[in-house]
């Protein structure tokens, strides 16, 4: 079932989305916005589920920053100087949703963009990570 970027969904649904295709519509827009699926439960969905994996955030951020280092076509040719730590620890869903996104950008700008994206995912874990997990009494 193809994601609907424009409907809500539930934790319990987002944490069992499939996103497989969710770059199969790629990266941007043709005006070379990011795709609202992308923005919205792409990014939650992506940041709920690594979480539930236990992907630590050193990681992610490790990831990052070898990924800002590179190019599209650096990625393309060498995608495990991105992934091999999280794919050596088992984090292969989350390493194979990163393959995704490189595989469906098609210039340089849709990989900044995916580079981008991941950051927001990172920024989501952290946000999902700090907040508390019952409700607090007033």
């Amino acid at each position: 079932m193809p994601i609907d970027p424009f409907r809500d969904y539930t934790l319990e649904e987002t944490r069992s989305l499939d996103l497989r295709d969710l770059f199969a519509e790629g990266i941007r827009d043709a005006e070379g916005r990011l795709l609202p699926v992308l923005q919205g439960i792409g990014s939650v969905a992506a940041a709920v589920q690594a979480l539930d994996q236990k992907v630590p955030l050193y990681m992610v951020g490790l990831m990052l920053t070898n990924a800002n280092e590179k190019t599209l076509l650096g990625a393309q040719r060498h995608p495990e100087d991105l992934l091999e730590e999280l794919e050596k620890r088992g984090f292969t869903q989350f390493a194979g949703l990163v393959r995704a996104g490189i595989a469906s950008c098609q210039n340089e700008d849709d990989y900044l963009m995916l580079v981008r994206w991941l950051g927001m995912v990172r920024n989501l874990m952290v946000l999902r990570s700090q907040a508390p997990t019952q409700p607090t009494e007033s």
